[in-house]
């Protein structure tokens, strides 16, 4: 264990995976906003799985305070940390939740997904893994409060365990919006360049969109990191049958620069996720003002509130029938839409998600 200006004593402490540039998805993003916005009272435990030495984590770090860092099998030096709150970010990190840490502490578990495979099978929403369930069960018990980030989330968490209503709470994610970041208007002189960012799984719906536009007047630009590579394999063996190198491209991971040209490059950005708890990437189609086609399955319905470029990612139809409304709509109508991402970005702020988990915090500590 070693830690970077970390105090003897806080109100809360995170427990968390993802930090600063060692981040994953959607929950790395959240916790680097938590992180921007926390009160002086709030500190951060970040465990590396991976055991990389002290120095190479700290260079993940773009700010070097209010952090302990610890690995897997130093759980018991989270003893020696003093605080009133211990807030949870993933169900795999259920092993620092030991009696003696936990002894006179609240707990609160942020859960960023509920851990079921997509689609959910009815009878057993787990899939038969009774490990993820146990451990996600563990937690969900031992807290007082749990967190949704969505109320799609919130819902599908009662569905599976309606014994935890009550203590459920939702507080959608938030962001720092650049209002100063290029704002794209590719729309006005070309609608067929799509783009994808994210993680490259079955869950994201990459091979139906790309099945989906064979026979459309579109190219998709796929920047993406890969978590399945079987599932990579398996969309590089169908692009290869269908002759579509010419329209699919891959551009690997984008990030920082590389992002931003990303987002410059494309005419319209394609979310087409089976189920996303809440959908990061829609916020950033916000920033860039950018015509987004989503899904609108889970938290994007409800973060692409009133807009028109949704679809039914089960659909065989959906995502056609969306591309062509988007091709074919009048500039006027596609910036009536830009103008609803706009006026949604107020709804996902991140200083007032912050405020909001505050507030929480603060019930918590009075309810003792």
């Amino acid at each position: 264990m070693f830690t970077l200006n970390f105090k003897d004593k806080y109100k809360i402490v995170h427990i968390c995976n993802e930090l600063g540039k060692n981040i994953i998805g959607g929950a790395g993003t959240y916790l680097n906003e938590i992180y921007r916005y926390r009160h002086n009272d709030m500190g951060f435990v970040y465990v590396d799985f991976d055991y990389n030495q002290p120095e190479i984590i700290n260079k993940g770090f773009t700010e070097k305070n209010d952090i302990a860092v610890i690995y897997p099998d130093e759980a018991d030096k989270l003893e020696t940390i003093n605080c009133d709150i211990v807030v949870i970010h993933f169900y795999e990190l259920y092993f620092c939740l030991r009696d003696e840490f936990l002894k006179n502490k609240r707990i609160a578990y942020v859960i960023h997904s509920v851990p079921t495979p997509e689609p959910m099978p009815e009878a057993d929403p787990f899939g038969g893994n009774e490990d993820v369930q146990n451990k996600f069960q563990f937690i969900c018990d031992l807290a007082d409060v749990l967190i949704c980030v969505s109320n799609a989330e919130k819902t599908k968490l009662i569905n599976i365990f309606p014994q935890y209503e009550k203590k459920i709470n939702v507080v959608y994610n938030g962001m720092t919006f650049n209002n100063r970041i290029y704002k794209n208007t590719n729309y006005r002189n070309s609608r067929r360049v799509l783009g994808y960012i994210g993680r490259i799984d079955s869950r994201k719906g990459i091979i139906e969109t790309i099945t989906a536009i064979k026979h459309q007047n579109a190219e998709l630009l796929i920047a993406g990191l890969i978590n399945d590579e079987n599932y990579f394999r398996i969309i590089k063996s169908y692009v290869d049958g269908a002759q579509m190198w010419d329209r699919v491209k891959f551009l690997g991971w984008c990030s920082d620069e590389r992002k931003k040209e990303f987002f410059r490059r494309i005419d319209a950005l394609v979310i087409p996720s089976m189920y996303e708890p809440f959908g990061y990437v829609a916020l950033e189609a916000m920033e860039h003002l950018v015509p987004v086609l989503s899904s609108d399955n889970g938290g994007l319905d409800e973060i692409l509130k009133n807009y028109r470029y949704k679809y039914n990612p089960y659909s065989e139809t959906g995502f056609c029938e969306c591309l062509k409304c988007f091709q074919e709509d009048s500039e006027d109508i596609i910036e009536q839409q830009i103008n609803i991402l706009k006026s949604n970005r107020y709804r996902f702020y991140a200083e007032q998600m912050s405020n909001d988990y505050y507030k929480i915090w603060e019930e918590m500590s009075n309810s003792v």
